[in-house]
C-alpha cells in the first residue's frame, strides 16, 4: 500500500484534513539538522499538520511559531527538542539506557546512532518514537513505550502503518495508544488540529 492510499484510508477513519494546512519546508530541515524524516510522516504532516486524535494521541510536527515551553526552539530544532530536552522524560530514558537499565529503555536516544526519535505521546504518558535503525528513514520501525505497563513494543512498520493499524484496531495495543478509542467531533472528525508549520493553533 503506497503513502497516498494509506492517507486516504486514514482519512476515511479519522476524517478529512482541514483546508489550508501549510506545508513544512522539509528541504530546510535536511539542511539545518542533517536529518530527513520518513516520507510517510512528511506526507501526513503536509496533509494534516500537528494533530491530537480523540484528544488522546498527540502527533508533533515542526512549527515556525513558539510553543508554550519558552525554552523550546522553533522549526526543526524544536521538533528534535521533544527528544533532546535536557530535563524531560526522554532525558530520563537516555539516563536509564546509559546506566544499563535496558528494561526501562532498551535503545539509546537521538542523536546516538540507531537511537530513538520521538514523534508523539498520549494522555497516559505513553511515548512514541522511530527507532532510527539504518540510514533509510523509510525503514525505521515505530517503538512504543507504554509507561503504565513499563513495557516497550516494537512495531515493524512505519509511522503511517502504525497509525492506520491503531485507528482501525488492528494493532494489539490500540486501546493503549488511543485510550477510550476514537471519538468524533461535530464535524465528523476524530482529531483536533494543534497547528501546522505556520500556526500554533487554528
Amino acid at each position: 500500500m503506497d503513502v497516498e492510499e494509506m492517507l486516504d484510508r486514514l482519512g476515511a477513519v479519522i476524517g478529512p484534513p482541514l483546508e489550508g494546512v501549510v506545508r513544512v519546508p522539509w528541504e530546510l530541515g535536511a539542511e539545518e539538522t542533517g536529518l530527513q524524516l520518513p516520507s510517510d510522516y512528511r506526507a501526513f504532516a503536509d496533509r494534516y499538520g500537528s494533530v491530537s486524535i480523540s484528544n488522546e494521541l498527540h502527533i508533533y510536527t515542526p512549527s515556525a511559531v513558539p510553543g508554550p515551553d519558552v525554552r523550546q526552539p522553533l522549526g526543526f530544532e524544536g521538533f528534535l527538542y521533544n527528544t533532546t530536552e535536557p530535563y524531560g522524560y526522554c532525558a530520563w530514558l537516555a539516563e536509564c539506557y546509559r546506566d544499563g537499565d535496558y528494561d526501562e529503555c532498551p535503545h539509546p536516544l537521538f542523536p546516538a546512532e540507531g537511537g530513538l526519535l520521538k514523534w508523539g505521546n498520549n494522555s497516559n504518558s505513553d511515548h512514541f518514537f522511530w527507532l532510527m535503525r539504518g540510514p533509510d528513514p523509510d525503514r525505521w520501525p515505530v517503538a512504543a513505550k507504554f509507561h503504565s505497563m513499563r513495557d516497550w513494543d516494537l512495531f515493524e512498520g512505519g509511522f503511517l502503518e502504525f497509525l492506520l493499524a491503531t485507528v482501525t484496531e488492528q494493532y494489539p495495543y490500540h486501546d493503549d495508544v488511543v485510550p477510550g478509542g476514537l471519538e468524533q467531533d461535530g464535524d465528523g472528525r476524530s482529531y483536533r488540529q494543534r497547528g501546522d508549520w505556520s500556526e500554533q493553533l487554528r
